[in-house]
């Protein structure tokens, strides 16, 4: 029997495991079990047939390795664990024997369309785990797919790195923050900040594919925090980045009670810095949250704009260029961000040798032929996703109307209230304005955005909202005099853990239902953190 069958089970995030440790604790108040006469004290329990228990899953490695990432050797003063309130941090570190023993028996039952008991993972850095190449390499014998891993670089020495590249294909989202060692000592408490800064020529010398994220937290004035950040971009750039994201910075209530900086006033001039910089710089450059970014200064949303091009990329070498908008992908119009972005994902992962890209430049309408096999490092087909072009973010799909449409019919409302977050809110605004599907003019949807007070802070991500949040905005909404509404159309985002409608705090999206007494129904999407 598999070891992982004797995991504690407060490494599980599982209900029906849950369920079946207290059904047993209510048995064991009224029996003892005994074990040739004498009473066995009872201290676990095994599961038979562990395949009874696959549940589906998206098939990524990362659902096994992520379970090295049970701590961390860094010190992050903007790490966001720090703002975790009390009881939601997660803390799983066990011994590392116990905790190779389970990941290899995930490696055992890996399947790309089931996992054994998924769950996240843990968040903290899996690449000082002893055991992490042994894990990768027992994972390489069963799945082609890339592994991809966040690290802060500490551990990115060049046995390291000859390690990761033996196992291709590999993506890294190098955590690195600031190429000056004095200054990344300082964000995280890093004592040997050079070894991750070092790592960037050994990447590109070992042909792995990275992204560098930089998170501008305020250090010293905002001048000296943009211009180190453009000085790590350019180190990026120079050490062949795949691309940079920039991790627009934030706070809990509970990481701080006190302001500790202006967000309008540092994103703001964070976004404007990477627009600057995307002007001279080849390197393509992402702000994270990117909705804020285009709510800032688009009037026009969800357009098939590119911000940047990878080096070695099909689109690159086709001409493609930052401020081009894609208008159609092998002779097929495109009029979204999503169409496009899965346009080019089907193109990236079929047998195509060539395909062609129209694009509006300037007034202009080019088309541009594709060669998908003329490329070089820092591009790879395996672990790109779109042949190279870079997006302001993913996106709003129509299909997530077309599905709202059909719970406001399943519920017979008239009457609808959708709760959005801030930075969705314009974007969906402006889908719902141009679709046709709601012209009954006997049908009002009403869209409003609940703020975020259990993190508090200067947190206003839709995707971090709980159930208490969205309780007591509808009872707020009400009291104020806000029209009852027939139906509560909630986006499923931040009911995504697990998959099993629940918030960050593990309570069931449903109670919103019991609690005001007005249905309430989750629009199926993805996970929004752009």
């Amino acid at each position: 029997m598999s070891s992982y069958q004797n995991i504690r089970l407060t490494s599980l995030y599982e209900p029906r495991i849950e369920f079946i440790k207290r059904q047993l604790e209510s048995l064991l108040t009224v029996v003892e079990l005994e074990s040739g006469g004498q009473v066995v004290p009872i201290d676990g329990f095994r599961l038979r047939r562990l395949k009874d228990w696959l549940s589906p899953s998206t098939g990524n490695p990362e659902e096994v390795f992520q379970h090295a990432a049970t701590r961390c050797d860094c010190d992050c003063i903007f790490c966001y664990n720090r703002g975790n309130p009390p009881g939601l941090g997660r803390d799983n570190a066990r011994a590392v024997e116990e905790e190779f023993q389970e990941m290899m028996a995930r490696v055992e039952h890996f399947h790309p369309r089931d996992s054994l008991f998924p769950c996240l993972g843990d968040t903290y850095e899996a690449l000082i785990h002893p055991h992490i190449i042994d894990v990768l390499g027992a994972l390489r014998r069963r799945t082609g797919q890339p592994f991809r891993i966040t690290t802060n670089g500490r551990a990115l020495t060049r046995d390291m790195v000859a390690a990761l590249a033996a196992l291709r294909p590999v993506y890294l989202y190098l955590s690195l923050n600031s190429a000056s060692a004095e200054r990344r000592r300082r964000l995280m408490g890093d004592p040997t900040p050079q070894v991750a800064i070092d790592s960037l020529p050994l990447l590109q010398e070992a042909a792995i594919p990275y992204a560098v994220l930089i998170c501008p937290w305020p250090l010293g004035s905002l001048e000296e925090t943009l211009d180190d950040m453009e000085r790590t971009v350019a180190y990026a750039q120079g050490h062949g980045a795949h691309l940079v994201e920039i991790n627009l910075p934030g706070y809990t209530r509970f990481f701080s009670p006190e302001e500790l900086f202006d967000l309008d006033e540092v994103w703001s001039a964070a976004v404007a810095r990477v627009r600057a910089m995307r002007g001279r710089m080849a390197v393509p450059i992402v702000t994270m949250p990117s909705m804020y970014e285009e709510n800032l200064g688009r009037g026009r949303k969800n357009l098939p704009g590119i911000i940047g091009v990878v080096a070695g990329s099909p689109a690159q070498r086709a001409g493609c260029a930052h401020g081009d908008v894609i208008r159609a992908v092998n002779g097929i119009p495109v009029t979204s961000r999503p169409q496009a972005r899965d346009l080019l994902s089907l193109l990236q992962r079929s047998s195509n040798r060539g395909a062609a890209i129209t694009v509006e430049r300037g007034g202009q309408v080019l088309e541009l032929p594709l060669d998908l096999e003329d490329t070089s490092y820092p591009y790879d087909r395996e672990t790109d996703t779109h042949l190279g072009v870079v997006f302001l973010g993913t996106g709003l799909r129509t299909s997530y109307l077309e599905q709202l449409k059909g719970l406001i019919e399943r519920h017979g409302a008239r009457r609808c209230l959708f709760l959005s977050s801030a930075l969705v809110r314009p974007t969906f605004e402006q889908c719902l304005a141009e679709s046709t599907l709601f012209a009954d003019p006997g049908l009002t949807i009403d869209v409003q955005v609940p703020p975020n007070r259990f993190f508090g802070g200067n947190v206003f991500m839709g995707d971090l909202l709980v159930v208490q949040d969205f309780i007591d905005f509808l009872k707020d909404y009400l009291a104020r005099g806000g029209p009852r509404p027939d139906l509560v159309v909630i986006p499923s985002s931040p009911f995504n853990l697990g998959g099993w409608g629940r918030d960050l705090t593990g309570r069931v999206y449903l109670d919103i239902e019991r609690e005001v007494g007005i249905p309430v129904a989750l629009l199926e999407c993805a996970t929004i953190y752009d």
